[in-house]
């Protein structure tokens, strides 16, 4: 009986339907449900871009493998009747796991999956390349459905022409909450950084903290008016003052509705820290305020934090460390690692965390030095048992 769980326990966690459920559950939006068509649009974009080494959300019409131009075109041609389909990728993780948690920490990625008007996906995995595409079913039906109507909204089936009524477009959306936080209120293990998405919402930043979100459900505020008063970020009860806000106003890609808003630390949050938000809003000539907390991932392993392009530093044997370089300005990611050492230390692994961050676990005498360089820096660690 406990292989039979153990084995559930893991292939829970494979499932991207399982993790992504789980984090739209944490926030009280609807789950999802798996879809067949869009399983196979989905399968069919992650053979193109493999393909033809692209990576887009677009397809060229000659391009080997091709399938249809945009997600929606796609998704009908495998036999989906709506145009409405909502598309994430990735590329470069380990697993599907780490494919969700970089797409959460991406903010247009993030709210395609918070998206309050979404409830059935398909997905697919090839190497390391990863497809979502996201639909909803009511309409979906709808656009099936040989019935006429008169009123509501068209563009959204197969038929441009064919109007879907508006109870059938709201039905998801009246059933989901009206506002939602991401971080979480009470989120553990947040991850402290954000690095890059496409379309790049900070072109002028290669690094930053975990960006906060706050969304609005359209269905109870798409017609109100929200002016955005202070919303700030604390870690403990200091307040962070390095931070972007950016709304739908100052969005340079023009991808955030009127109705989210988001704050971005510029410097990576600390880890195992407790941060606290702040937002007060004016909606329709009320005040409206809201407060919630969130905690970020504590390293269970020993960091050591590099500050400069220089330094010397004592670790012990057969321990794995973390090596944090803070960035020397707003766009410094490590490059072009290359390391040194003599015979008597052997290097049992090394290989990137992420952009900034190095892991390492060494094995030697006493005093043996291993020397990483990187493009800017360049360190020496010293064995000391």
């Amino acid at each position: 009986m406990k292989k039979i769980i153990i084995f559930l326990a893991v292939f829970l966690f494979a499932n991207p339907l399982f993790i992504i459920n789980e984090y739209r559950s944490a926030v009280g939006l609807n789950s999802l449900e798996d879809n067949p068509s869009l399983d196979f649009a989905a399968k069919l974009h992650a053979k193109y871009m493999f393909k033809n080494n692209e990576f887009s959300h677009y397809e060229k019409k000659y391009g080997y493998r091709f399938a249809g131009v945009t997600p929606a075109d796609r998704a009908m041609s495998c036999g989906y009747p709506s145009r409405f389909v909502i598309e994430n990728i990735s590329k470069g993780e380990k697993s599907y796991k780490e494919s969700v948690k970089d797409l959460f920490s991406a903010i247009y990625h993030r709210l395609a999956f918070l998206n309050f008007n979404i409830n059935e996906i398909g997905y697919y995995r090839l190497n390391d390349i990863y497809v979502y595409d996201m639909g909803n079913k009511y309409i979906s039906e709808a656009c099936d459905n040989l019935e006429k109507f008169n009123s509501g909204f068209a563009g959204l089936c197969r038929d441009k022409n064919k109007i879907i009524p508006k109870e059938v477009y709201i039905a998801n959306m009246q059933n989901n909450p009206k506002v939602v936080f991401w971080p979480y209120n009470g989120m553990k293990n947040t991850p402290p950084v954000f690095y890059d998405e496409i379309p790049d919402p900070l072109p002028d930043y290669g690094v930053c903290g975990y960006p906060v979100s706050i969304s609005f459900n359209p269905y109870y505020y798409k017609n109100k008016k929200i002016q955005l008063i202070t919303f700030t970020l604390y870690k403990g009860k200091m307040p962070v003052n390095d931070v972007k806000i950016i709304t739908s106003e100052t969005d340079e890609n023009h991808m955030l509705k009127k109705t989210d808003f988001v704050l971005f630390p510029l410097q990576r949050l600390e880890y195992g820290a407790k941060y606290n938000v702040e937002a007060d809003f004016v909606i329709d000539g009320k005040i409206k305020s809201y407060k919630w907390s969130f905690e970020v991932e504590d390293k269970y392993i020993p960091v050591i934090n590099v500050i400069g392009n220089k330094g010397k530093y004592y670790i012990k044997p057969n321990i794995t460390y973390l090596i944090y370089f803070k960035p020397l300005n707003k766009n410094d990611k490590l490059s072009d690692l290359k390391y040194e050492f003599r015979r008597g230390l052997t290097i049992n692994k090394i290989g990137y965390k992420d952009a900034n961050t190095l892991y390492l676990n060494i094995s030697g005498k006493n005093n043996k030095k291993l020397k990483i360089y990187t493009k800017n820096r360049r360190i020496t660690l010293i064995i000391k048992d």
